[in-house]
Formats: C-alpha cells, sequence, structure tokens
C-alpha cells in the first residue's frame, strides 16, 4: 500500500441544485409510470340482446406481495479529518474537509415481501402499504488519501406509504406511492487498493432514515386465456433519498489502535424496479361493469380497442443513473515496481453518475393471436448523466458523462387489457462518453487541472420493459396518440483509458510527467452499467379502433 497525501481544493457540494433536480427525477418517473386510457368503443350493428357484464376485480380489500428486482445507488462522498491539526495546520479542527465530493456507485439484486389495503371509489383505488427488501445492493467506500477500498452494501430496506391509482381500464390500476423509508448499510474492511495490500482500517455499520416516492402498474394476472382469481402482478419503481453519515475509520489491529485521522462522509440515493406477484384476499372477479337487460334497435357487436399494427414515431425523457466498475493500469515498464506495461497497480473501484436525457424514436408492431403484439424498433437518447472518474493511484477526480446512446431492438408485448400492452425488449445499445479532465481530490495544492483521459464510445446490449396504453384523461380522448412508460438497463464492455498530463500537472508538486501531453504512467478502465427510465409520447398512424374481443 502507497500513502500519497492528496493536494486539493476548497470543497465543492452537488448542493440544494442536485437535491431538487434527482426530486424532479423521481416525480417525473412517478409520472410516467400513471397513463391513463380510453374505455372500449363500442361499434354498433342490428341487435336485440343486451351483452352480457364486463367481470372485473373488486380493489377493495387486503392483500400481499413477494417478488424481486435490482437497483442502483449513487452516493456523494468526501474525506474529513477526525482528529483536530491531522497532518499538521492543513487540516484544522477535527471535522474539516479534506476533498470534495466526489460520486460513487453501487449495483445489485433483491427479493421483496409486503402487505397492504386498498379501497375502491369509483375508478379511483387508494391504499396503505408496508414493505421490505432484503439482498445486496453493493458498490465502494473510497479512501484517495490512504488509498484504501471497501465494498459497501445495502442489506435492508423497509418502507411504509401510502398510495393513489386510477384504473385506466377495470382490471388495470396505475397508481403512485410515497411514504418514509429506512436503510441498514454493512460495515466496510478497507484493503490498499494495491494487489497484495493488507486490510488497513474499517468503517462501521450504519442505518439511515429517509424517505421515497414511485409509482407502478398493476392488473390481474390472465395470460393465454387462463385466469386466476385473486392473483394479480405488479411492477413498481421507487426512488428513496437518506441523509449524510459521517463513517470514522478505524485501524486493524495489524496497523495499530484508534482512528486512522480520516473518516468519510456517505450520503445515498437509491433507484429501484421490482415485479411482484399479488394475491388480493377478497377478489371474486365481481361484475364492475354491468349493462342493465333492455332492447336495443342496435346492439355493440365488439369491444373495441386500437389497432397495434403499424408505425409509431415517440418522443419524450427521463432520468437514469450508471454504476462503473474501474481498475489503475500501468502504461510504463516497471512503474512503481509494477511489472510490464498494463499491469494492474490499483484494483477495483465502483464509480457512479446520475442525470436526464431526452428520447425519439420510431417502431412497427404486429398484433399477432389477438392480444400478442410483436415489434421492431430504433430511438436514441441525447442528454447529460455525470458522475466521478477517479484515478485512485494519483488521488485525481474528473467530471464523466453519458452523452449519448442509442437502442435497436424487439419488443414482444401482451395486452392486458384492449388499450394497454405490457411489454418486455431486447437488442444492441451503443453510447458515447465525454473524455474528463481530472485534477487533486485533496485541499493542499488547489484545484489544479492534473490530467485528462480521452472521450469514447461503447458497445453493448441492453434488456428492459414497460406500459403503453392509448393516451386518454378522464374520458377526453385523443385518437392515434398513446403514452408509454420505459425502464431499461444497458450493459457496456470496459475499456482502458490512458491518462496524460497537463501543464499544470506537469508543473505541480505532485508531477505526473515530463511536460504536457505526457502519460502519467497510469490507464484508468471503465465499465458501465446504465439504468433508466423515460416517459414518452407515441403516435401511431393507423390505430382507428380495430375490433379486437367480441362478446
Amino acid at each position: 500500500m502507497i500513502r500519497r497525501d492528496r493536494g486539493g481544493a476548497c470543497k465543492t457540494d452537488w448542493g440544494w441544485g442536485f437535491e431538487m433536480k434527482k426530486l424532479v427525477f423521481a416525480l417525473g418517473a412517478v409520472t410516467a409510470m400513471t397513463g391513463a386510457v380510453s374505455a372500449a368503443d363500442l361499434t354498433a350493428r342490428p341487435y336485440v340482446k343486451a351483452p352480457a357484464p364486463i367481470a372485473a376485480p373488486s380493489w377493495t380489500g387486503f392483500y400481499v406481495f413477494g417478488g424481486g428486482g435490482g437497483g442502483l445507488w449513487n452516493a456523494d462522498s468526501e474525506l474529513y479529518s477526525t482528529g483536530s491539526g491531522f497532518f499538521g495546520p492543513i487540516a484544522g479542527p477535527a471535522g474539516t474537509p479534506r476533498d470534495r465530493d466526489r460520486r460513487l456507485g453501487g449495483s445489485g439484486w433483491f427479493g421483496t415481501v409486503g402487505a397492504g389495503y386498498d379501497w375502491q371509489f369509483s375508478n379511483w383505488v387508494a391504499g396503505v402499504f408496508a414493505d421490505g427488501q432484503f439482498g445486496d445492493i453493493r458498490g465502494s467506500l473510497n479512501d484517495t488519501f490512504w488509498g484504501n477500498n471497501g465494498s459497501e452494501k445495502l442489506r435492508t430496506s423497509y418502507a411504509a406509504g401510502a398510495r393513489l391509482g386510477y384504473l385506466v381500464a377495470p382490471n388495470v390500476l396505475s397508481y403512485v406511492n410515497a411514504g418514509y423509508t429506512g436503510s441498514e448499510w454493512s460495515g466496510t474492511t478497507q484493503i490498499g487498493l494495491q494487489p497484495g495490500s493488507a486490510a488497513f482500517d474499517t468503517t462501521p455499520s450504519f442505518h439511515r432514515d429517509g424517505w421515497f416516492v414511485g409509482g407502478g402498474v398493476e392488473n390481474n394476472l390472465s395470460i393465454f386465456g387462463i385466469t386466476a382469481p385473486g392473483w394479480f402482478m405488479k411492477s413498481e419503481y421507487r426512488s428513496a433519498y437518506y441523509d449524510r453519515v459521517a463513517l470514522p475509520e478505524t485501524l486493524t489491529p495489524a496497523f495499530g489502535t484508534g482512528l486512522t485521522g480520516i473518516g468519510m462522509t456517505f450520503k445515498p440515493w437509491v433507484q429501484t424496479v421490482s415485479t411482484s406477484l399479488v394475491y388480493r384476499f377478497n377478489d371474486k372477479g365481481v361484475a364492475a361493469v354491468d349493462v342493465a337487460p333492455r332492447i336495443y334497435s342496435k346492439a355493440p357487436s365488439a369491444v373495441g380497442g386500437p389497432n397495434w399494427t403499424g408505425f409509431y414515431a415517440f418522443g419524450g425523457g427521463g432520468g437514469g443513473l450508471w454504476a462503473a466498475d474501474s481498475t489503475v493500469l500501468s502504461t510504463v515498464p516497471g512503474f512503481f515496481g509494477a511489472g510490464p506495461a498494463g499491469s494492474l497497480i490499483e484494483g477495483n473501484s465502483r464509480f457512479g453518475g446520475s442525470g436526464w436525457f431526452a428520447t425519439v424514436g420510431a417502431g412497427y408492431d404486429w398484433q399477432v393471436a389477438g392480444k400478442w403484439v410483436a415489434g421492431l424498433f430504433g430511438d436514441g437518447q441525447f442528454g447529460d448523466i455525470r458522475g466521478s472518474l477517479i484515478d485512485t493511484f494519483w488521488g485525481t477526480e474528473g467530471t464523466e458523462k453519458l452523452r449519448t446512446s442509442y437502442a435497436a431492438g424487439a419488443r414482444l408485448g401482451y395486452l392486458v387489457a384492449p388499450n394497454v400492452l405490457s411489454y418486455v425488449n431486447a437488442g444492441y445499445s451503443g453510447s458515447e462518453w465525454s473524455g474528463a479532465n481530472l485534477s487533486i481530490l485533496g485541499v493542499v495544492v488547489g484545484n489544479t487541472s492534473y490530467s485528462t483521459n480521452p472521450s469514447f464510445r461503447r458497445d453493448g446490449w441492453f434488456v428492459g420493459g414497460g406500459v403503453e396504453n392509448s393516451l386518454s384523461l378522464f374520458g377526453l380522448a385523443t385518437p392515434g396518440w398513446f403514452m408509454k412508460t420505459e425502464y431499461r438497463a444497458a450493459y457496456y464492455d470496459r475499456i482502458t483509458l490512458p491518462q496524460t498530463c497537463t501543464a499544470e500537472g506537469a508543473a505541480s508538486i505532485f508531477g505526473c510527467g515530463t511536460g504536457a501531453g505526457t502519460s502519467t504512467g497510469t490507464a484508468v478502465t471503465f465499465k458501465p452499467w446504465v439504468q433508466t427510465i423515460s416517459t414518452s409520447i407515441v403516435y401511431r398512424f393507423n390505430s382507428d379502433g380495430a375490433v379486437v374481443a367480441k362478446y
């Protein structure tokens, strides 16, 4: 392990503006989960009998659920001194910041269980619920002062809140929710990033309280014409926010006793998507939409819905997080005793980013076998999902941005109602990333540009899913117009980014090379996973009321 003093800058913070951006993102995602569909259109022909009642579930009563999902966390983190005058007058009293915020990241999976009670009021449903998530969403807690890294895990979270939904079809509930959330996080054992380093210090486990906002879609479980009374399925997005915590570092017995003189702060934002099976104890499939028996001179012959076959175009926006695994390699043979060029000199850390984007695209669908829809599409996302790229050997950090991504793929969906399509999709994804201008993280030598790495592109693949419905609110129909909400996870291969000295870096007290444009002796690898959620307005060019289900 190498102990390196980190030069520095005045502390910056993501600040209040960033908090507001996170809230806007979450509310935008919630809005995206809450579409509305038009009622079925009835085409008349000569007939003398009234149609049979349309069966619908009862939404009032108790329910339980269980399922699973995945998520990412981003956490702002900075170092602070735990002792007065640590490293002399440069640190000041205990609690003095040692560097500015950087963005760490984590990713993983979880299981969830919960219960609730709903009340149905006409087309509205309101309820209360509680649930827990149990799993392993893990990332890095990184100390660039001592050159150490530990694995930080979100092990458990739990929530209690309320939800409000609208029945966009008798069997489909679109809802928003919000409330309290608690979380339990692991402690870490901090190990030097150089291969073979011993455990140097530990940080304690901790608990954080916070709040969440989210939304989702729930529908009764029926596929291939097989009904399952009482059984439902729901997919839900959730964004949870927790306050900053200070985590002092304690030496391991091999290095002494007491504090290391450094602590780390940790302020996480957790974004999850889950799918669960739901059982409602009092759902008996009651006739919620009843047509009274009387004589018609003309009676409806079919329940109509949009024609899902044809071309469509869409545009919208959303937000997302990325988490990226990163190591440091040597670019010079024998660099600090590392062996040949390309040797690993700093082990894996995980960094994070978050931000916003706009999206446009087009596709073609085929409605097949009655309730199935298959299609092809292409789209692009243009924005700024930014976070940290850190050279942990030199203790430098810069802003890395996902500026553009694009995708081509296929989707397969099932009509859970004539005007509501639930689908999954997958395919190719490409991405364009900015270069980064790295500066020293510490507070000793000022916020000096130290090194740069190039912009780059990555190819990969994605998997996702969503819900699309005809666009109608409170009975106001807009023929041809739809709305879709989509979750997507994209995975890209690792790339190696050489670090090049700037003029300021070469002239600094931690000179990184022989002059501007020369190698720092290191390269940073970067392997990102990007998770996004978006909402788009869709126009279908030939969607006028096809008959899809007969009485």
